[in-house]
């Protein structure tokens, strides 16, 4: 009777401890099912918020994308025109990778000027009253633009090795363009700026050209 007895409680408490853990589990399921209840309804609203913030938000043409290369880097048809320069077995123009990037002048800005870091602003004035004697000019009428950055690389550089403190670049008034506006102007500024050789530059005086040219004064070996 006793080992009956000993059976039973056995088997009750088998049955209790079966019980618990398959409250346990059902416990640990309806918890993993909630967490997964609250991940998915966080994902939905974050995807709606995304939504709604890039309802507005129009993807840009292909023809509104600006490339901005770092310094030393060059432009495609850079590295095309200088694999065709060794190709004739001539001596590819330097252009040292200037940017056609972002520019912070206007092609319809009456003068222009720009110093280097340490140098005064009597370097400009100086510069717009042709102080120093120029000693070499460079015409880029009639130049596309990559090849107005190619001439104008290869003469400063050229200018710079000869000692020529002082030059004129002639970029024209753009009264030959289709909108009266010159095409080159804030593209050779800016392309001068990104040239070590260079410590600063102006719009010419009247009698060097006015707002068609540009008289730079080179920082000499």
């Amino acid at each position: 009777m006793r080992s009956n007895k000993a059976g039973l409680a056995d088997l009750k408490r088998l049955h209790v401890a079966a019980q618990a853990a398959r409250e346990a589990d059902e416990a640990r399921a309806k918890a993993q099912q909630k967490q997964a209840l609250a991940a998915s309804s966080a994902s939905a609203a974050d995807r709606q918020l995304f939504t709604r913030m890039t309802q507005a938000v129009t993807p840009l043409n292909a023809a509104e994308r600006i490339l901005h290369r770092a310094a030393g880097e060059q432009s495609a048809s850079d590295q095309l025109a200088q694999r065709r320069a060794r190709a004739a077995g001539q001596e590819p123009e330097p252009t040292l990778g200037l940017s056609d990037g972002f520019s912070a002048f206007a092609d319809d800005q009456t003068e222009l000027q720009w110093a280097a870091p340490g140098v005064g602003p009597d370097v400009q004035r100086q510069l717009r009253k042709a102080y120093w004697p120029v000693s070499a000019h460079l015409d880029l009428h009639g130049l596309t633009s990559d090849q107005a950055r190619s001439a104008l690389a290869s003469f400063v550089a050229e200018s710079q090795s000869h000692g020529a403190r002082c030059i004129r670049i002639v970029h024209g008034k753009g009264y030959g363009s289709q909108n009266g506006q010159p095409v080159l102007k804030s593209r050779v500024a800016q392309w001068l700026t990104q040239l070590p050789a260079v410590r600063a530059f102006a719009s010419a005086p009247l009698a060097h050209g006015g707002e068609g040219a540009l008289l730079v004064l080179i920082r000499l070996p």
